[in-house]
């Protein structure tokens, strides 16, 4: 009989949070999730504490500070935020329906390229085999792409902000397996304007951000080059998304920034300063010395 992945965890990984560590948030964690809290090699638990933490800090406060650490243009008023803003942790987003129907319908043509090299038995599928293998789950409706786990969303009254922090194995390029040319990026980008449009209430469009935090040089300067390439060409970008019928890439032009885990602790340390709540001031401390460690994201 096959053994799961990962096995529950022997440990209360809860004794590594410094808030919020009986949320019902933690029991609806995947296994291999609640391990890597438990695990001091791991910055899953300095995530949880730097983002639960700011999410009882006016976001006002620390919203377009966080933005302006990656340069993003689109910074919220502090006006827009007073009724204050929802943030949500590791969530899968789908791809948007409207790519997910593309992908069928261009898998019943055979006119996708799967991503070649995958193993069966020890030996490379054929792209023929792969082509095959997409054209009968399309036949069936099963979807032809995974949803993305962010690791961080920002839900504010008029826009979304993603936040994503890289592992070192985790490239912007990383082709999805069905589709060569769909990037991870692409696909990070894709499901946050789907996102952002979902939860649109009017005829006004929801504005998305993308804010990418490393915690090593070499990661941060190779998703910065992949972010300036997708930016670079408007042309280009609406290629990348065959799907979005009208796409306006300005949108996404100064909305999709960078920065390293490194500047969180001064702008914690700054709302520190500016505390006048001592519970408050007691998790900001502690988030402050947790933070500074550099972080170095578990591969998912």
């Amino acid at each position: 009989m096959a053994q799961p992945a990962v096995t529950s965890p022997s440990y209360d990984f809860r004794s590594r949070l410094l808030i919020d560590r009986y949320s019902s948030v933690l029991t609806r964690l995947p296994l291999r999730r609640q391990a890597s809290l438990a695990d001091p090699s791991h910055p899953d638990a300095e995530i949880w504490n730097v983002f639960r933490t700011l999410a009882q800090v006016n976001p006002a406060r620390w919203v377009p500070d966080l933005m302006r650490l990656g340069r993003i243009r689109s910074v919220p008023a502090p006006g827009d935020l007073a009724g204050g803003v929802a943030l949500t942790l590791w969530k899968r987003v789908k791809p948007p329906a409207e790519r997910l129907q593309w992908l069928q319908r261009q898998a019943l043509r055979g006119q996708v390229t799967p991503t070649v090299g995958r193993k069966r038995k020890g030996r490379v599928v054929p792209l023929s085999d792969l082509r095959a293998e997409l054209k009968e789950r399309a036949r069936h409706g099963l979807p032809l792409e995974e949803p993305v786990e962010v690791d961080v969303i920002v839900k504010c009254p008029l826009s979304v902000l993603f936040v994503e922090i890289p592992s070192p194995s985790e490239s912007p390029d990383q082709p999805a397996e069905s589709d060569s040319s769909r990037t991870y990026l692409l696909r990070l980008v894709d499901a946050g304007l789907a996102y952002a449009e979902a939860r649109a209430r009017s005829q006004d469009p929801m504005g998305f951000s993308l804010l990418i935090l490393t915690g090593d040089a070499a990661v941060e300067e190779n998703w910065r080059r992949t972010l300036r390439a997708l930016t670079r060409s408007e042309s280009r970008l609406r290629k990348s998304l065959p799907h979005r019928e009208g796409f306006e890439p300005t949108v996404l032009v100064g909305n999709l920034g960078i920065a390293g885990w490194s500047a969180l602790p001064t702008l914690l340390a700054r709302l520190l300063r500016e505390s006048h709540d001592e519970l408050e001031a007691t998790l900001l401390d502690l988030s402050v010395r947790g933070a500074r460690r550099p972080a170095s994201p578990s591969p998912r």
